[in-house]
């Protein structure tokens, strides 16, 4: 990892500062955004492959069939996609779309972990027409609406049964997955049931459990995998796989805790295997999904400065051509940034200010306190951490089109999105 002042641990493995100001995978931000334009996402190739390579090695340590699927739903973006799959990594897909990509990109069926809480027969469908290794089942009716499509293809179907242990993260409330409430799984008495009568068509292989994201203390994701083999021995159903999700957070800010994702799949590997010994049991194949870890500081977004003012309350607003179309984090869930300018990253404050979007909302705030060098218009503002989480939730609100993307690495930047035109914002209407 290059070395670089603190403030700018949240930026990729491959950021330096020079110059020209900041430098990722080999080139000016400057430059990248001088020819592709704003609001562009970035994806830093080197730190997305060193992630996923050094998470497959670990989940490699436990029994064989034990792999790392990617969680499409932070990164589904075609180009990363492939880069992921040449890495060693299978996909967790939550729709019939992300199958497609996940195929688009190079998986095949066995790779594929499908699951989500509400899946359509189109979803359904799709998972039984591309193969998939795995379907994980949300609750009773989704089991027997499966099987009655295996039934009619002549399909036998793997399927884990997805369970909410009761376990609390701390995490917003919004992506917690796992506690009592939740709309995700079945309570582990349900879980197991379903379990030993399973309709026909259906091979139930073992539990899967996913407790929420952004967890920056992975002690209680651990505490899981630890607590179910002990549960599907107590209950008498079978773990021949057992899919321990994802969750792991990463650093949004300087000085925030970043978990090693490697590091703690060694642990999860590590908590299964001495839980299975003790209670005397066969080890599961492990799946874990990880998302966030693998792409999440690996991209940033870059944004031009198209205005600048101060208000009533004395607090002065630097408006952004980007804002809640490219990143919802804010707005959903209070999503915090620490931005920089790109061609001045460690100049000294001027002040501070707030960055505002251009979106119709009060709430189109991408950071609201930041001190930043003097802010001039047309300045080039980056903002780091926005690999997860922002391209897979874009929209087009106020029908701004959505921004392109590229991926850096060695000096050389690949346009993997169009910037979506005003013209293909009505692609679909009749």
């Amino acid at each position: 990892m290059t070395t670089r002042p603190a403030a700018l641990m949240p930026f990729p493995d491959t950021t330096e500062v020079t110059p020209a100001g900041l430098v990722v995978g080999g080139l000016a931000l400057t430059e990248i955004a001088k020819h592709y334009g704003t609001p562009l996402y970035v994806y830093d190739e080197a730190s997305i492959r060193r992630r996923a390579e050094s998470v497959v090695a670990a989940v490699a340590a436990g029994p064989a069939g034990s792999r790392a699927a990617f969680a499409l739903k932070s990164l589904s973006t075609l180009a990363v996609l492939r880069v992921l799959q040449q890495a060693g990594m299978s996909a967790d897909c939550a729709s019939s779309g992300e199958i497609a990509a996940a195929l688009r990109a190079g998986f095949s069926g066995d790779q594929l972990v499908v699951h989500g809480n509400a899946k359509s027969e189109a979803d359904l469908v799709a998972a039984i027409d591309a193969d998939a290794g795995l379907v994980v089942l949300d609750g009773r009716d989704e089991a027997e609406r499966l099987a009655a499509l295996c039934t009619r293809s002549g399909r036998r179907q793997d399927v884990l049964v997805r369970i909410a242990p009761g376990i609390d993260v701390d995490t917003h409330r919004h992506i917690a997955t796992g506690h009592l409430g939740s709309k995700f799984g079945m309570t582990p008495t349900e879980g197991a049931e379903l379990l030993r009568t399973l309709p026909g068509g259906l091979h139930g292989r073992g539990l899967h459990v996913h407790l929420g994201s952004q967890i920056l203390d992975p002690e209680p994701l651990v505490d899981a995998a630890r607590w179910l083999p002990r549960f599907a021995k107590a209950e008498g159903i079978p773990l021949e796989v057992l899919d321990v999700g994802g969750g792991l957070g990463i650093a949004y800010l300087p000085g925030q805790d970043n978990p090693d994702p490697a590091a703690h799949t060694a642990a999860l590997v590590a908590a299964v295997t001495d839980v299975c010994v003790d209670e005397g049991i066969p080890v599961p194949q492990i799946i874990v999904e990880p998302g966030r870890s693998i792409v999440g500081t690996a991209g940033l977004t870059l944004y031009s400065v198209l205005g600048i003012k101060t208000v009533g309350d004395g607090s002065t607003w630097v408006s952004v051509d980007g804002g809640m179309g490219d990143n919802l984090r804010v707005g959903l869930y209070g999503g915090t940034y620490a931005p920089v300018l790109a061609a001045r990253p460690i100049d000294v404050a001027a002040g501070h200010v707030r960055i505002a979007g251009r979106h119709c909302e009060s709430t189109d705030v991408l950071v609201d306190d930041v001190e930043l060098p003097e802010v001039h218009v047309g300045d080039l503002i980056a903002v780091p951490a926005t690999g997860a989480y922002h391209q897979t939730m874009a929209n087009t609100y106020n029908l701004f089109g959505r921004p392109a993307a590229v991926l850096v690495g060695n000096g050389v930047a690949t346009l993997i999105t169009r910037r979506e035109s005003t013209d293909e914002l009505f692609l679909r209407d009749v």
